[in-house]
């Protein structure tokens, strides 16, 4: 007991060493901004509703309600500070590697090679991206319910009994709803029933399958099966709806054959030397068949030899099918996304092939009567090389900018990576390079809708807005079920007062992505101009329920409930305190905001107060250079004086 506490406190610390530094990460621009600081399901706090949500609706193109409920008690524990998140993906990670110890340590009683493979999982460089990315929550939540099964079933096949297997199917179930990619365990623990735990063979020939055997391996599971069906259903239905195959429609079966075969080999030489790693692989624009050729028989080769070590080494043959076995989904024949592969696709399947090094390199040590100490040394360096190398890989997590630099390095026409960077430094002002990546991302891939959108956006940041709308319409004429292209042409088109057109945009780009505040803003201005104030207000309140600090919204609102020529709708109260929050979240001085609490006021009957706070903000106004605005407040200021209210059309 004493070697496994040791070893479950070095795995600790080994993985937490070369992890911490993401606990000061930012989110990337890689579904960050989808599942978590714009996903209105996590803002709307946690309840009955909040957590039933994710079992009845997908989100984009995956249905994963464990995984989002995870989100959510983050959520209420962090708010949108992502060292919450960062920290919370770390804790499941080591949690995942302590199951995988406990497992194979009770199947195989090799304490310290159960130790050295969870090591390997723990700290290898591929599996960076699954934990230092908090979109990927799934990998690791998911991954540490495959290895709670490991261990439920290690027990189970101790004693085999219908409350051990109900059990082993909880934890299967759990995990499918983390991340459907669970769909290969049952067949991984038909792997486990041959090596280590010895089920599947005739009496007194470990090397020989019993057809009897096997078949009651099998039947047992059933219940498992039965999940994993249910799972592939639900996951072809609700991707193939979500438009995640419709990059595959476009590559032959062959390719994705063929790149499937060429990807084996780069995981499997990845494994081993883990460099120039992407958090996006761009297909290829060609397809080398020699070297798909190559790498089939080179696939073949090894399968051979597992084959034939299957008596002599059995986990060699477990190890290798595991790892083909478990990559199948994510292989590409059925192609979900853009890429041609990915690291964190490896989070499970490589604990195949650390199973068939680590006890191959017992063996081969014990036939060289190499001593312990050899064996502890070679351990220690491989894993030591593996900790140095992750924490180089973790380090490109940081930020957008960082992590798709690095991507664009490693990689050939990298549109994805280019795109990205395109978006970072559009947020960040830095429109020249922002322009440069967007170019290049059309370069590799012309006409291409979304950097189309980007290099509109360049030109609204230098004011150039007709110029950006001739790009906007173009880019939404290309792409009309595109809701980015209709809702940027929509706010655009805000932007120069043509309101009825931007109106169908923006709800063509809500019905799409009801979650959009900056969408219920855009309609609620448009609304006010084109004389609905009801409208107005329903849309600037749906954006402060899905942005609660949302400035700008509660201060279009209280402007509204204040100042809406329909007595019915107004309410002071509500706008002086909606007024007080946008300035506590915004610019505390800001003249428009002390503009609005002044109309509130007034809308009040406080016109002593109303005229204080309105001079405050003309005064403000004036020193800023606005003086367009300090004279219309300056007139506000003279109704409260007289004991009126400021009463117009909701137009702000």
């Amino acid at each position: 007991m004493r070697a496994h506490a040791s070893i479950a406190l070095l795995l600790v610390a080994l993985t937490v060493a070369v992890y911490f530094p993401v606990h000061a990460f930012d989110f990337v621009n890689y579904d960050d901004f989808d599942c978590v600081v714009e996903n209105p399901n996590l803002r709307a706090g946690l309840s009955l509703e909040s957590v039933a949500h994710p079992f009845t609706h997908a989100l984009g193109t995956n249905w994963f309600p464990l995984n989002l409920i995870s989100l959510q008690l983050d959520h209420a524990l962090h708010g949108i500070e992502p060292g919450g998140y960062h920290v919370t993906n770390l804790v499941l990670h080591v949690l995942a590697a302590l199951a995988l110890f406990a497992a194979l340590t009770r199947m195989t009683g090799a304490v310290w090679r159960s130790g050295l493979v969870a090591a390997v999982f723990a700290v290898h460089p591929l599996h960076v991206e699954s934990v230092a990315w908090i979109s990927e929550r799934k990998d690791v939540l998911s991954g540490l319910f495959w290895m709670l099964t490991l261990v439920a079933y290690a027990r189970y096949a101790e004693r085999p009994g219908a409350v051990r297997m109900v059990l082993v199917a909880s934890m299967l179930a759990l995990g499918l709803m983390a991340k459907p990619m669970l769909v290969t365990l049952p067949f991984a623990l038909l792997l486990l029933d041959y090596w280590p735990l010895g089920r599947l063979s005739e009496e007194g020939d470990p090397g020989a399958l019993s057809p009897a055997r096997v078949r009651a391996a099998v039947l047992e599971k059933w219940p498992l099966f039965a999940l994993i069906a249910v799972s592939s259903a639900i996951t072809l239905v609700v991707q193939r709806e979500g438009g995640a195959m419709a990059f595959g429609e476009h590559l032959s079966l062959g390719i994705r054959l063929a790149n499937g075969l060429e990807s084996y080999v780069a995981y499997l030489a990845a494994s081993f030397w883990p460099v120039g790693l992407a958090v996006f692989y761009p297909h290829p624009e060609s397809i080398s068949w020699l070297a798909a050729a190559g790498a089939g028989v080179a696939l073949l080769a090894i399968s051979a030899g597992a084959f034939l070590l299957r008596r002599s080494a059995p986990y060699a043959a477990v190890g290798w099918l595991w790892f083909l076995g478990t990559l199948v989904p994510m292989i590409g024949w059925i192609q979900v996304g853009m890429q041609s592969r990915a690291d964190r696709y490896t989070y499970i399947p490589q604990v195949g092939l650390a199973l068939a090094v680590v006890w191959g390199g017992h063996a081969l040590l014990e036939r060289a009567r190499a001593g312990r100490a050899v064996g502890g040394a070679l351990a220690a360096a491989g894993i030591a090389g593996l900790a140095v190398a992750a924490s180089a890989q973790v380090a490109y997590w940081q930020d957008t900018v960082t992590l798709f630099t690095r991507a664009a390095e490693v990689t050939e026409r990298n549109y994805i990576a280019h795109l990205n960077l395109g978006k970072a430094f559009v947020e960040r002002g830095r429109l020249d390079e922002a322009e440069g990546h967007f170019e290049e991302a059309l370069r590799i891939r012309p006409g291409w809708t979304e950097a189309q959108l980007g290099l509109a956006d360049v030109l609204v940041g230098r004011g150039r807005v007709a110029e950006a709308l001739d790009r906007y319409a173009a880019a939404a004429a290309r792409s009309p079920d595109s809701a980015e292209a209709s809702g940027k042409y929509g706010l655009a088109l805000l932007r120069v007062g043509r309101f009825d057109e931007a109106a169908p945009l923006l709800e063509r780009a809500l019905a799409e992505n009801p979650g959009a505040a900056q969408l219920h803003t855009g309609l609620a201005l448009a609304a006010g101009a084109l004389g609905d104030p009801a409208g107005a207000i329903r849309h600037n309140r749906e954006a402060l329920r899905l942005t609660p600090d949302h400035a700008a919204a509660a201060n279009n609102l209280a402007w509204l409930l204040a100042t809406c020529p329909d007595a019915s709708l107004r309410d002071p109260v509500e706008s002086i305190r909606l007024a007080r929050a946008s300035l506590a979240a915004g610019d505390a001085r800001s003249p428009g905001g002390l503009d609005t609490l002044a109309a509130g006021l007034a809308a009040d009957g406080r016109y002593e107060e109303a005229a204080r706070t309105a001079e405050e903000a003309a005064a403000l106004a004036e020193g800023a250079g606005r003086r367009a605005l300090a004279q219309g407040i300056r007139s506000r200021a003279a109704l409260y004086r007289a004991g009126r209210p400021y009463i117009e059309t909701p137009a702000r």
